[in-house]
C-alpha cells in the first residue's frame, strides 16, 4: 500500500458529520441551547455533503450542484411565501420529501444491480421502510394540518 488513500478521509468525514448530527440534536433538547443546535447539526449536513463531493469515484456532479440549487432556491422562497401560521405545514412537506428522498435511494441503490452483502441490503431495505413511512406520516399530517382530512386513517 503505497500512498495515501482518499477513501479515509471520506470516511472519517462522514464520522465526523455523524458526530456533529448527534451533537446538534443534543444541544436541541433544550430551548435555551437549540438555536445552536441547529448551527452544529447544519455544520454537520455541510460536512457530510463535502465528504460526497470528495468520494473517488463520485459521479454526476453538475446533475447533483444543479438540484441543490433548485432545491435551495425553492426552499427559501417557499420560506418567505408562505405565512408564518402556515409553517407546520410546510416543515411536514419538507420532512415528508426528506423520508421520500430517502425510500427512493434505498429502493435505486437495491435496484441498480450486482452483488451485495448482507448487511447492505438489511439497510438499503430498513432505510426504504423508514422513509416510506416518513413520507407518507408527513403527507397525513400536512392534510390533517390543512384541514383536508377530518377523519382519522383507519385499515
Amino acid at each position: 500500500m503505497n500512498g495515501f488513500d482518499p477513501q479515509f478521509l471520506v470516511k472519517g468525514a462522514y464520522f465526523a458529520a455523524a458526530f456533529l448530527f448527534i451533537f446538534g440534536l443534543k444541544r436541541m433538547a433544550s430551548p435555551k441551547t437549540a438555536r445552536g443546535g441547529i448551527v452544529w447539526a447544519g455544520a454537520g449536513m455541510l460536512v457530510a455533503t463535502l465528504a460526497t463531493f470528495a468520494t473517488p469515484q463520485m459521479e454526476n456532479f453538475i446533475l447533483m450542484l444543479v438540484a441543490m440549487g433548485l432545491a435551495t432556491v425553492l426552499a427559501w422562497w417557499s420560506g418567505r411565501r408562505v405565512a408564518m401560521t402556515d409553517m407546520p405545514q410546510m416543515v411536514a412537506l419538507y420532512n415528508g420529501m426528506g423520508g421520500g428522498a430517502a425510500a427512493a435511494i434505498g429502493a435505486v441503490e437495491l435496484l441498480r444491480g450486482g452483488e451485495h452483502a448482507l448487511a447492505f441490503v438489511v439497510l438499503a431495505v430498513a432505510g426504504s421502510i423508514i422513509g416510506a413511512i416518513a413520507f407518507s406520516g408527513s403527507l397525513i399530517a400536512f392534510a390533517k394540518l390543512q384541514g383536508w382530512m377530518r377523519k382519522p386513517v383507519r385499515f
